[in-house]
């Protein structure tokens, strides 16, 4: 059959096109699941790209071409960047075309079976398996590309939110859920601020800097069970806001070399512009020895840090996180041991001059350490607990 025929074929087939395509679109509806949720602007779309696949084979098979050229090529990326701006699976897309292709050829075969030699039928398989081979590749390159930059957009716009929250852009708790509403996350709220660096290099320099990929890392190997948490850099320094359920697990990952940091106690989102610069503060101010075997400073540590540095902090502030239990009338017992035991600067003469057995003061001494988390023999914690006991009434 001469081209001349092919063409008459082609015409008569274009004259049915509207049918051609819904037949064609209902078999792709019935056979892949991810299509039957579609309608109205969408099935439409579906039906635009299958006339348009179906003309272009048709086409092409008429002047003797065996594959698609670059310009439709292109255009089969662009659908598949549309498909992944839809959130539509690359399986399903893929699967879609390879049915509508079956059953267009199936089509064809019924209306014109009868006028096609052997040389057309095998020109017109050998046009629509390559050009399945190209749409696959095109569709599956252009969803790739599409994917990867939403799913970079979706990453700089959450650090944004989490930046925004650290400078205090978002004031109030109404500004903060809708934001947070239109970026499609739950942030944690309270939440746990954690500011963590790379500790000193080996060969004793400073601290290195730390990248929002160390961060991702970090939340990795936490496996993070409570709300989203979120990830960020500022000044060389990875911050993560995740909820008080992973605060421990984070702190665990953090423990010792080569990291070190800052894990504060729970607070409201509208909070962490102030938590960070109390984090940010105690990290850049603390000594070598504060950061103790685990490599990480509490509460406690940045709030007596930032007292001495002038910080965003109070003197009450300072006493509730250092002391704590402490203050409650039931335990005054124990805060007047520890401030004898500062004052006198041993045990026994600290019990003698409250009048106690020794074995009693050691006792209460534990029972502050077990209390506060802070050991009043060790020179780091000693010297938080005893800042505190100076400033309170």
């Amino acid at each position: 059959m001469g081209r001349e025929q092919r063409a008459r074929i082609s015409a008569e087939l274009a004259r049915d096109r509207a049918g051609l395509v819904e037949r064609i679109v209902a078999e792709v509806h019935a056979e892949v699941p991810a299509y039957r949720a579609l309608h109205g602007s969408q099935l439409a779309e579906v039906r635009a790209i299958t006339a348009w696949l179906v003309g272009r084979s048709l086409e092409l098979w008429v002047a003797g071409a065996t594959r698609l050229p670059p310009e439709d090529v292109e255009r089969l990326r662009g659908i598949g960047r549309s498909r992944a701006a839809d959130g539509r699976s690359i399986g399903a897309v893929v699967r879609a075309h390879r049915v509508g292709s079956v059953a267009a050829v199936r089509l064809v075969s019924a209306l014109a079976a009868d006028r096609l030699d052997a040389a057309d039928v095998f020109a017109l398989g050998e046009l629509w398996l390559t050009s399945i081979d190209q749409i696959s590749e095109s569709l599956t390159a252009g969803h790739a590309e599409a994917a990867h930059q939403l799913d970079a957009d979706l990453e700089r716009a959450r650090r944004a939110f989490l930046d925004d929250l650290l400078i205090g852009r978002q004031a109030s708790h109404g500004a903060i859920r809708d934001r947070a509403r239109t970026l499609g996350i739950t942030p944690p709220d309270p939440a746990v601020l954690v500011v963590a660096e790379v500790g000193d290099a080996p060969s004793g320099g400073s601290p290195q800097s730390a990248t929002v990929s160390s961060g991702m890392e970090l939340l990795a190997r936490v496996e993070p069970v409570g709300a989203g948490p979120l990830v960020t850099t500022r000044s060389g320094r990875v911050v993560l806001l995740v909820s008080p359920d992973d605060a421990d697990r984070v702190a665990a990952v953090l423990d010792g070399h080569p990291w070190r940091g800052c894990v504060l106690e729970p607070r409201t989102l509208t909070d962490m512009s102030a938590a960070y610069r109390l984090s940010d503060g105690a990290l850049e101010t603390a000594p070598p020895h504060a950061f103790g075997l685990r490599g990480l400073l509490g509460e406690a540590d940045a709030c007596v840090l930032a007292l001495l540095n002038g910080g965003p902090v109070t003197p009450g502030a300072v006493r509730r996180a250092v002391l704590g239990p402490l203050l409650s009338e039931a335990n005054a017992h124990l805060l007047e041991t520890l401030r004898a035991y500062f004052r006198e600067g041993a045990a026994t003469t600290a019990a003698d001059a409250l009048h106690v057995h020794a074995q009693t003061l050691r006792y209460r001494l534990r029972r502050v350490r077990e209390l506060t988390g802070h050991d009043p023999h060790r020179p780091w914690t000693r010297f938080v607990l005893e800042t505190a006991c100076a400033i309170a009434p």
